[in-house]
């Protein structure tokens, strides 16, 4: 409310209108800015330009505003003031005027509304109030009315300010009613708009002894189309006979009284439906109403099943296909096994002829080649399986380069390329896998030789940036295209292939070189330029010499592995192989560095010989008949007299899985086939050492 009082007064008569100025000045204290018309329509007029345009007539005004009414020496502005939210603070309106009457008047002002849009007190020239005419005066938007004849100075204040008050609160009123309006509106169109089932339920009142039970009395349109239950409103839920009926009342009355919302998937057997149902109760905890919706979730709860079946086939078909590899694995690698036996006792019997050099050597790199080929499509499938598990372990990356191009260097003397390796004065230390870290360098070496005309030109670099270890390769070859660089790590991906396929490989190797630096902690990265070479950037996280170690038990078993060298005799070993080609040509090379070999071909016996026969070493094949080579460690390790006996696994099963079956089973080594003959006189040097 305003300081001050804008109040206009409406009369055709001056006394009156003098009178009334007068009472005004005299009944209150508080200031008042009086505007004055003698017409209805003037009133309008003014009521119109106080509420959109203010001003006064003055000569000083600087607002280029009309004059508030043109003629009339009673009709002035007293003031020009500012805009108001209002054009009047309250309207004194004479019951009749010259050109209209008090309720032709409001009913321009309301324009259809319920009220105008100031307070009105119409001041009539009855001698008492009829309470039919007040009635219309109220009705037609009047706050008051009150008499000339019986108001007074006081009385004509209160009116005013209870005008006021009252239309406050009317207009208040009004606005919360709107609001409501429009809120039931939009409830409204969200009821019969939305496309799950809804009702309101209400629950009946029940005399005592008498059964719980719930009247609809609100369906949406949906509910009315998809329920299949016609005419339930005002039904009862006990009235629509539902099977289950007794079960969804107690839901709904829990709902009702604790106020806690309630959520099922319901199956309807009898009509095949899946339905989504929530209940809600309607205001506070214990009031009358509960909400239920629902929709038929059917289509979707067939679809997850069917993704469901799918997912499980999918994983039934990727743990065929792990299973086909591992036994394809195997199966191939029981050939390479005898043939790369051959070739290492050729290799050990003296023969200069160039021919059969060249032979041996084309049928080594081949039966490597082809090894190398089973290990990546198995390795990557235990990868993607999270199958691998790194042993970790305090290595210098400079010892992992130097293995790594030891593996290489055939390939490099075959293209001919030359290499370029630059390392750190200082070691760069890291904690991780070596095996699997010399994985990464050949698999990135071998690229790079590949994907390089003959003679070309490839560097190693190993620096230490801070806490990271960098490895770097770059080549002088072909390039990658730069259409397949982004995808150049994904599995199978492979520049564009000849015919001839010169390359070779099956597009796993980087792929297996970004999952294996992941595990490891750090990224991979290659960039190239098509036809001017290519570079592959791994980084991985460096040990600080905080936290460098002793020398790990590798560098003693390494000492010992080289006494054993100096120091080793003959020894007993027993090879048992189903393969006979396999068992005949490990015998032939352990034979050639004089140890006592004897042979069993099944688990049975291999029980036999041993126990007859008690060997220093046991290179036991896993798949045998009779008796597999898990079944026959377990049986060996439980006879006290072998309990010293060197069991070393030889088989083609490569698995993660199967590295830890054979150390449940009793083996102190797992080797796959093609066994690496090197590697075995390690293992029996080492044997030997134990004596």
């Amino acid at each position: 409310m305003n300081d001050i009082f804008r109040i206009l007064l409406v009369d055709d008569s001056p006394d009156d209108l003098a009178h009334m100025r007068q009472m005004l000045l005299c009944g209150s204290n508080r200031p008042y800015e009086i505007t004055e018309a003698v017409l209805g329509s003037a009133a309008l007029r003014l009521i119109a330009q106080h509420h959109q345009k203010p001003c006064n007539t003055s000569a000083d005004c600087s607002c280029d505003g009309e004059p508030a009414e043109p003629a009339g020496p009673a009709v002035q502005a007293q003031v020009c003031a500012p805009r108001y939210d209002r054009p009047f603070d309250c309207i004194l309106l004479d019951f009749n005027l010259p050109d209209m009457n008090a309720l032709e008047v409001l009913a321009e002002l309301c324009d259809g509304s319920e009220l105008p849009p100031c307070p009105v007190v119409v001041i009539t020239g009855w001698n008492g109030s009829d309470s039919s005419d007040g009635h219309k005066l109220i009705q037609a938007g009047a706050q008051d009315f009150i008499g000339k004849s019986w108001t007074t100075s006081e009385s004509l204040t209160r009116a005013i300010e209870n005008s006021m008050e009252r239309f406050e609160l009317q207009t208040r009123r009004r606005t919360v009613e709107a609001k409501l309006s429009e809120s039931e509106e939009r409830y409204r169109n969200l009821f019969t708009s939305m496309s799950d089932c809804l009702c309101l339920l209400e629950v009946v009142p029940a005399a005592p002894g008498q059964p719980l039970d719930f009247r609809y009395i609100a369906l949406n349109p949906a509910f009315a189309a998809q329920t299949l239950i016609p005419g339930v409103l005002e039904q009862t839920i006990r009235q629509t006979k539902s099977d289950d009926a007794a079960e969804w009342l107690d839901h709904y009355e829990q709902v009702r009284t604790t106020g806690i919302a309630f959520r099922q998937e319901r199956h309807l057997v009898t009509q095949d439906r899946v339905l989504d149902v929530h209940a809600f109760c309607m205001g506070v905890p214990g009031s009358q109403n509960v909400a239920v919706a629902f929709k038929d979730i059917t289509e979707r709860m067939r679809a997850e099943r069917q993704l469901a079946a799918q997912a499980r086939a999918l994983e039934e078909l990727d743990h065929r296909k792990n299973e086909f590899l591992a036994m394809l694995s195997h199966e191939m690698r029981n050939p390479l096994a005898p043939l790369s036996n051959a070739v290492q006792l050729l290799q050990l019997i003296p023969d200069e002829n160039p021919v059969r050099m060249q032979a041996l050597a084309i049928i080594e790199r081949q039966a490597r080649q082809l090894n190398q080929l089973i290990d990546e499509l198995l390795e990557i499938s235990r990868i993607s399986t999270g199958h691998v598990q790194l042993r970790r372990e305090q290595v210098a990356l400079s010892s992992i380069v130097a293995r790594a191009i030891e593996t290489s260097q055939p390939l490099f003397t075959q293209k001919e390329h030359a290499l370029a390796v630059t390392l750190p004065s200082q070691p760069v230390w890291l904690y991780a896998d070596a095996m699997r870290l010399e994985q990464i360098v050949v698999n990135l070496l071998t690229n790079a030789a590949k994907y390089t005309d003959r003679g070309g030109q490839i560097s190693l670099d190993v620096q230490q940036e801070g806490d990271v270890a960098v490895l770097r390769i770059t080549d002088n070859g072909i390039g990658i295209a730069p259409e397949l660089l982004p995808r150049i790590f994904e599995l199978f991906t492979q520049a564009e292939r000849s015919l001839d396929r010169s390359e070779g490989g099956l597009g796993i190797g980087l792929c297996l070189v970004q999952r294996l630096v992941e595990l490891h902690g750090g990224t991979v990265s290659a960039s190239s330029t098509l036809g001017q070479g290519s570079d592959f950037v791994v980084r991985l996280p460096a040990m600080q010499s905080a936290f460098l170690s002793k020398p790990m038990l590798a560098d003693t078993l390494q000492a010992t592995v080289q006494w054993a060298e100096e120091s080793a005799n003959a020894l007993r070993i027993l090879v048992v192989d189903d393969n006979v080609d396999a068992a005949k040509s490990m015998m032939a090379l352990l034979q050639m560095s004089d140890h006592e070999v004897k042979l069993a071909y099944d688990g049975p016996s291999a029980l036999l010989v041993a126990t007859a026969w008690p060997p220093d070493v046991m290179l036991l094949d896993i798949g045998l008949p009779g008796l597999n080579g898990y079944e026959v460690a377990k049986r060996l390790r439980q006879d006290a007299e072998l309990d010293q006996t060197m069991l070393i696994a030889v088989t083609g099963y490569g698995h993660e899985s199967d590295l830890q079956n054979s150390r449940s089973a009793g083996f102190d080594y797992h080797l796959t086939k093609p066994t690496d003959y090197a590697e075995l006189e390690k293992l029996i040097k080492l044997a030997a050492s134990r004596g």
